[in-house]
């Protein structure tokens, strides 16, 4: 999956005499849905191209916002240094309708959707073998299930489009689906990639959806309903460390774990995949989330933009005993203030926004955290313990800093030690904002935030209390297109 097809096709012209066939156009760079979906070759470069879409979702450097927008930037995590392009006002929650990037989002979503419903659609006139087939549509509707799970938690209720499209006026036909409908289809989509998926695949596939990762996400999904019983059993299969059907375990060094020699290693359950080296499949992050402030200091190739840069909520947020600190976040101090950067993308890119990092999805350390929310809630503290314990004891190398009495002593208390825990071994990964929205944290959790470090700098305190803030607009473009979509308030 590190590797993706260029296909290079000639026109040629035979003969000099000028034929209406000749002003027949036909771009010859471009392969027909037809020829693309004729046989088992063709399907695997149409899923490889879903794939190649969660790139534009996650973070492109030519194209593609980036979820990092909506999960860190809102978040007491991090903000963005640079004022254009609209990226300050998902810290500011200003966000408008008109912003590019929630267009630029929701149509990545729908690319990749739309290239996943062709598939599922398409794939079973193919001739291939039952299996491969199968397993195509089963990755299509967890790629497809994940760009809904994404989407419905940044706006709400969205179309939900589980077929292929035929021609505009059909597009136009859909409405925003109820919230509770949208989960129930991405409940169903892992649930029938879960028992297709294979648990494995050779190297030279590493990166694309496997069972567990099904499994890790149908978990997520369940969480964020509330529905407790459901994600400690859809977990349940995947605790057992290192001796689970898949695998699946903590490296025994945290740092380890974000290593671009060291991807897709025993602790990624999903990943999106890149490559640099100008193929146009490179990651931005390294570049985009070190200051701009730093120009070449830190970056040698590219410099950097302070798309994304730690805030001091999140460094001060850490123990100082705490070694994830200063395995994630570094400082460059410019004009005499400290700049706090991530260093979980560090890499030298070959180009600027052209690095080999990947972007993780969802790791062990966070179906561990996961099953100790969900078993905290449904029975308290005593077995939820260990979970966040494992992952503490990987962080310092010990056990003296297992979660001590007061932090346990009830559910409520235990409840905040996950939502810490959380925050600091996933920090920078994308899931904050998601977190605080799950817990209906948001609001406390971040106007606290705005009230603590703005009043200290003689601003203006930001206040968050209207519950439209949790929700992003609808993109004013797709309204304008679409006038069966409604915005949200």
């Amino acid at each position: 999956m590190k590797k993706y097809i260029i296909l290079l096709m000639m026109l040629s012209f035979a003969g000099a005499s000028c034929k209406k066939s000749f002003i027949e156009l036909q771009d010859p760079t471009k392969i027909s849905t037809t020829d693309l979906y004729s046989d088992a070759n063709g399907l695997n470069l149409a899923v490889n191209a879903a794939y190649g879409t969660l790139q534009d979702i996650y973070g492109k450097g030519t194209s593609g916002t980036g979820m990092y927008l909506f999960t860190d930037v809102p978040s007491d995590n991090s903000n963005s240094l640079v004022s254009g392009a609209g990226l300050g006002d998902f810290d500011l929650f200003t966000v408008a309708p008109e912003n590019v990037n929630l267009s630029t989002q929701w149509q990545s979503f729908y690319r990749c959707i739309a290239r996943c419903n062709a598939i599922i659609s398409r794939a079973p006139a193919v001739n291939m073998t039952a299996a491969l087939r199968d397993r195509y549509i089963a990755e299509c509707k967890f790629l497809r299930a994940l760009c809904y799970f994404n989407a419905v938690r940044i706006w709400g209720g969205v179309p939900l489009v589980t077929k292929e499209i035929a021609s505009v006026d059909e597009s136009l036909s859909y409405g925003r689906e109820s919230v509770t409908n949208v989960y129930a289809q991405i409940e169903k989509d892992l649930t029938e990639a879960e028992a297709v998926l294979p648990a494995t695949y050779a190297t030279t596939d590493l990166g694309r959806a496997t069972s567990g990762a099904a499994k890790a996400m149908l978990g997520k999904v369940y969480l964020t309903e509330g529905k407790f019983d459901k994600c400690k059993s859809e977990l349940t299969p995947l605790l057992p460390r290192a001796s689970n059907v898949w695998g699946y375990d903590l490296l025994p060094n945290y740092g380890d774990v974000f290593l671009t020699t060291n991807e897709m290693n025993k602790e990624i359950i999903f990943a999106v995949r890149y490559t640099k080296g100008g193929f146009g499949t490179g990651s931005p992050f390294f570049n985009w989330f070190i200051p701009n402030q730093s120009g070449s200091t830190i970056a040698t190739i590219g410099g950097g933009s302070g798309f994304n840069t730690i805030m001091q909520d999140l460094y001060d947020a850490f123990p100082s005993t705490d070694p994830r600190r200063a395995l994630s976040i570094g400082t460059y101090v410019g004009g005499g203030i400290n700049y706090y950067y991530t260093k979980k993308y560090t890499d030298l890119p070959a180009n600027a926004n052209d690095s080999n990092n990947d972007w993780i999805v969802i790791r062990y350390a966070d179906v561990l955290l996961m099953y100790a929310e969900a078993e905290n809630e449904l029975n308290g503290p005593a077995n939820a313990i260990s979970y966040v314990n494992d992952v503490r004891r990987r962080a310092y190398g010990n056990t003296s800093n297992d979660l001590n009495d007061e932090q346990t002593s009830s559910q409520a208390s235990m409840r905040l030690a996950i939502e810490t825990e959380r925050r600091l071994e996933l920090n920078m990964e994308g899931h904050r904002w998601f977190d605080l929205l799950r817990t209906g944290r948001a609001i406390t959790i971040m106007n606290a935030s705005f009230a603590k470090y703005q009043t200290k700098n003689g601003a203006n305190v930001i206040q968050i209390s209207a519950p439209h803030n949790l929700l992003f607009p609808i993109p004013l473009r797709e309204i304008q297109l679409n006038p069966k979509l409604t915005q949200n308030p």
